[in-house]
């Protein structure tokens, strides 16, 4: 573990507030389908206040090479000041300070820096490969390769019994490395992926729980608890290329979205293996008894392949789609084109669940939680046909609500925005350096603030927003992170959004 105090540069450059007009969304009916689905509930008061945002520093990693991830640790909003990036074969962990400063907390390191940035790993890297004890990497997991480990992705997550944070990392080598940042160490490495890992979802309410998207066209459901492979969502009706962003439905538990390089945009259900989930949680190392007794025999945990969404269509984007997210029951998506689409995808009422106690008067005014009069949710003819890439018939039709509009992105891809936990902030990046906020609750195709600073000028691989969107983060290609804090120091959870 190491830990250092970071002093941000300070700049006089900041956000210049952009209010945007009221108007009502770009089609007709888009307002009453923004509402009727389950979103998160209108302001009541202006927001002007929530978008004054000021740069108050930054710093670079001594590798300088592409941050392609960071990411608060929203699962405990007592540490919610603590980050995660990952670059190049490191993942380092931080707070932020007051005053524009960082302390470095932990970075843990992959022993393996490959053959051509040579083999010789720090003390740190060797310890983080050797705590991995009975339950580690297996099939060459610790081997040293041609180009080494490259990180591209990290979430959070919990060790349940324990409160222990965890922090979950993948990348180039197509493996999943469990830290447990409260004690320091390598919990476990999961293998099966046969190519690079770019995305992971932790689930909301089963934290224990997570998902892998892969240039190997598939997605894998793990069980972190009894370190099994539980199911596969790839095949006939799987993605044709690679799988690049994943986001869990934020209270159903059962759904979640997929997109990639495909141009598709899927949704999947946990629902048809939820008996399969139950037995991984007796399973041990990926293995389960064959029947009871002292004298039962092993065998392999029997891994399910999930072969159709329930949901998929190319009809949002033409190209590549690098990050998704649920907004309520609508779907926020972006492609290389300048824009972040807020849409509906249709044919979902039979697989929605009521949202969470202290949300259902909000979804019953708005008609959300399920069918609501007059919501036509129904695939009429020809909106039912094969996934995106063959296989049976699913809903396709999707409804583009709104179009938040970037630009200078060059058509970059890997570019990812984020949210607070309220959706009173969406912020992007672009390949300038600039950062774009948005606001879902009342959207209108501007941005609300275009957030700069002169140390910012490579281009923004990540933005991360606190829980309460009181402080925005950007990771660039140049190894970077910058910090813009709102100006009055107020959340949205003061203000009542």
């Amino acid at each position: 573990m190491a830990r250092d105090t970071i002093h941000g540069s300070q700049a006089g450059a900041g956000s210049q507030a952009q209010p945007g007009s009221q108007q009502g969304l770009t089609q007709g009916q888009g307002q009453a389908q923004a509402s009727g689905q389950g979103a998160p509930q209108q302001p009541q008061q202006p927001l002007s206040s929530l978008y004054k945002y000021r740069y108050v520093g930054g710093f670079q990693e001594d590798h300088k090479a592409p941050i392609f991830c960071v990411t608060f640790n929203n699962f405990d909003p007592a540490h919610g000041d603590v980050f995660a990036t990952v670059g190049q074969q490191r993942a380092s962990i931080y707070r932020q300070l007051p005053g524009g400063q960082f302390e470095l907390l932990q970075v843990f390191e992959d022993g393996d820096r490959g053959r051509k940035r040579g083999s010789a790993a720090g003390a740190g890297a060797a310890e983080a490969d050797g705590a991995d004890g009975g339950g580690g990497a297996s099939g060459g997991a610790g081997a040293i390769t041609e180009n080494g480990e490259y990180f591209y992705c990290c979430k959070w997550s919990r060790d349940e019994e324990s409160g222990a944070a965890l922090l979950l990392v993948a990348g180039k080598k197509a493996l999943v490395r469990v830290l447990d940042v409260s004690r320091g160490g390598l919990v476990h490495t999961f293998t099966g992926h046969g190519k690079e890992i770019n995305d992971i979802a932790v689930h909301p309410n089963r934290p224990h729980l997570f998902l892998t998207a892969s240039d190997d066209e598939s997605i894998r459901l793990w069980n972190i608890k009894s370190r099994t492979c539980v199911a596969i969502f790839a095949g006939e009706g799987g993605h044709r290329n690679k799988v690049l962003t994943l986001d869990f439905h934020p209270w159903d538990g059962h759904r979640f979205l997929s997109a990639g390089m495909d141009n598709s945009v899927k949704i999947w259900s946990l629902g048809p293996i939820e008996r399969l989930i139950e037995e991984s949680e007796r399973a041990q190392d990926g293995f389960v008894g064959a029947g009871a007794g002292a004298g039962s025999k092993l065998r392999s945990f029997p891994t399910r392949v999930v072969q159709q969404p329930l949901f998929s269509t190319m009809q949002v984007h033409d190209d590549y789609v690098d990050c998704v997210r649920w907004y309520g029951d609508l779907v926020l998506s972006k492609s290389v084109h300048d824009v972040i689409t807020l849409w509906k995808p249709h044919g979902q009422s039979n697989h929605r669940r009521p949202p969470p106690l202290g949300e259902e008067a909000v979804a019953s005014a708005a008609g959300g939680g399920g069918a609501a009069a007059g919501d036509d949710d129904s695939d009429v003819d020809g909106d039912v046909g094969l996934s995106a890439s063959g296989g049976e018939s699913v809903p396709s039709r999707a409804t583009r609500i709104l179009d938040f509009s970037l630009s200078d992105s060059l058509r970059t891809w890997f570019v990812r925005f984020s949210c607070d936990v309220n959706f009173s902030a969406l912020a992007c990046g672009n390949a300038r350096g600039k950062v774009f906020v948005f606001s879902p609750l009342a959207p209108t195709p501007a941005p609300r603030a275009r957030l700069s600073a002169p140390q910012c000028k490579a281009v923004v691989r990540q933005t991360a927003v606190s829980w309460d969107g009181s402080t925005i983060l950007a990771s660039c290609e140049d190894g970077s992170v910058h910090r813009w804090d709102r100006e009055n120091g107020e959340s949205a959870m003061d203000l009542d959004v």
